[in-house]
């Protein structure tokens, strides 16, 4: 493939490729949704056919398309249709916009309520059932904290779900009644008994995969329930799959896998079978990570694991021994002892499992991920988030540990593969950018470079796709985006940046409007 085929030649630009063989260029040639050439303006012009298509890039920076390595992205434009509550700035707000939901919903249906955090709630407490059932009188109601780890539910949804002080993993006052608080197993009751239908979860990738584009995102590795394989599937048959997914399956179905001889690799440029995505423990937030010593704002408490030990370890031992990419969702080092014992079994030569989140890793730990070759998949919008002196990590860990979680910086100099992704906490590859090369503690911080390829070229390589795309280079998939402003001019000003133009196999699937005056 060269330029003497392209289809289209995108010019005068600044061609950021993240491919040390090229460099910074000014021109990308592409034909059939693939990169053919990538040089300077009348390198690529001169031999691309006439009639191509030619396209002014006006001098703008740009970058291969943004992978985000862990999402939950259908999930994502599910939320998007309940009652947002991420931006209520008061338990009292978020209550109002539930209490507002239910006057529109008939009576005994569900009021669904997303993504709020207390964190940035005056008070910060955590809403209750007894919240929810001043707001929500006649409806079953659930609203589900950011981090997908907690939720809380009324007196009408705690019946509806058939929920007893017996239940595991629900929140109980000092005289056992139930507080309307539910974490991990039984935040899994609420969201299977709430799951949208076929036609909801269409719509849901749909709304996703819009904003996806608008953020300059072009592939995902999206953490899914089993039936949401099936979504992207008909969206692929039907041409309407507008990003890459690389799917990861729930540890749950780990058997049905075997059973099908299907492991990681194995589907289109489109869709492809990832990992399996397992858990270790809970979140920082709803404080159910499991911490080595208790919480700071919680004294006595450690969190907790989702398996025991040797059922955890059963699980990595025998995905491991399959074939199977793991994708492991820990905060401290049970993941990385397990993944080591089940690699000393069943040696894999190119296994590329991962650590998903990673947040409080000692150097000690960082030196035995490099050693077993475990790539360290992290999510840098959590320090804009939370992070900082007055955020929810030093809340929940004290300032010592706080000075320490989410070491990106530490990671790459233990020579660790790092790749980020959002978790959709919030969904923005700038804001992640941004918030690592800006982070407030040492440990934390990492340079401009670093930080895009962690989202580009080094993200590729956590789904095995680094000979498809992450890069601007012949023969890759002609994913890129073109940003209002070069990162690498004003690493303080990241976040404010803007994606201009998004590219998916050489189409222009997004295109930011000009505002108007008048």
């Amino acid at each position: 493939m060269d330029a003497r085929c392209a289809d289209a030649v995108f010019y005068n630009g600044n061609v950021i490729t993240m491919d040390a063989r090229h460099g910074t260029v000014r021109a990308i040639a592409v034909a059939e949704g693939r990169i053919v050439g990538v040089g300077e303006d009348k390198e690529m012009k001169d031999v691309a056919p006439r009639g191509s298509d030619s396209i002014d890039l006006g001098g703008r920076t740009v970058l291969p398309g943004f992978i985000d390595c862990h999402t939950h992205f259908i999930q994502m434009g599910v939320d998007s249709m309940n009652v947002d509550l991420s931006r209520t700035r008061s338990i009292e707000e978020a209550l109002a916009a539930m209490k507002d939901a239910a006057k529109k919903t008939p009576e005994g249906a569900w009021v669904i309520g997303a993504n709020w955090k207390e964190s940035g709630w005056k008070d910060g407490r955590f809403i209750t059932g007894k919240d929810l059932d001043g707001c929500c009188p006649d409806h079953p109601a659930v609203a589900h904290r950011v981090c997908g780890h907690m939720s809380s539910v009324n007196t009408m949804a705690i019946n509806a779900l058939g929920i007893t002080p017996q239940t595991p993993d629900v929140g109980r006052d000092s005289s056992g009644k139930l507080t309307g608080i539910l974490t991990e197993s039984a935040v899994v009751i609420a969201r299977t008994a709430t799951a949208p239908d076929k036609a909801k979860k269409a719509k849901a990738l749909a709304l996703a995969t819009k904003k996806a584009h608008s953020l300059g995102v072009t592939s995902i590795h999206d953490n899914g329930e089993t039936a949401d394989f099936r979504t992207y599937r008909d969206a692929e048959a039907a041409g309407k799959l507008g990003v890459r997914v690389w799917f990861n399956y729930p540890a749950n179905a780990l058997d049905m896998l075997n059973a099908l001889s299907v492991s990681k690799g194995v589907g289109s440029d489109w869709l492809r079978i990832g990992g399996v995505k397992l858990f270790c423990d809970g979140a920082l937030g709803a404080r159910s990570a499991a911490l080595s010593e208790p919480y700071a704002d919680d004294a006595g408490n450690k969190g907790m694991f989702v398996h025991d030990s040797s059922e955890f370890e059963g699980i990595v031992r025998k995905a491991n021994a399959s074939g199977h990419q793991l994708a492991i969702h820990a905060i401290g080092d049970m993941g990385i002892s397990a993944l080591e014992t089940a690699l000393a079994e069943s040696p894999m030569k190119d296994h590329r499992h991962r650590i998903e989140h990673l947040e409080l890793p000692s150097r000690a730990h960082l030196t035995r991920m490099r050693k077993s070759k475990i790539i360290a998949s992290m999510q840098p919008n959590f320090i804009g988030e939370w992070g900082g002196t007055n955020g929810m990590y030093m809340d929940r860990l004290g300032a010592k540990r706080t000075s320490r979680n989410n070491p990106f910086g530490e990671a790459l100099e233990a020579r660790l593969k790092l790749v980020f992704g959002s978790d959709c906490m919030p969904f923005s590859p700038l804001y992640g950018i941004h918030s690592a090369v800006n982070a407030p503690h040492a440990s934390q911080r990492i340079d401009v470079a670093s930080s895009i390829s962690a989202y580009t070229a080094d993200a590729a390589f956590a789904s095995f796709d680094e000979r498809r795309k992450g890069s601007l280079s012949e023969g890759k998939l002609a994913d890129f985006i073109v940003l209002s402003d070069n990162p690498f001019e004003a690493p303080s000003m990241i976040s404010s940046m803007s994606v201009l133009k998004t590219i998916v196999g050489g189409n222009i699937v997004y295109e930011k409007r000009r505002a108007t005056g008048g």
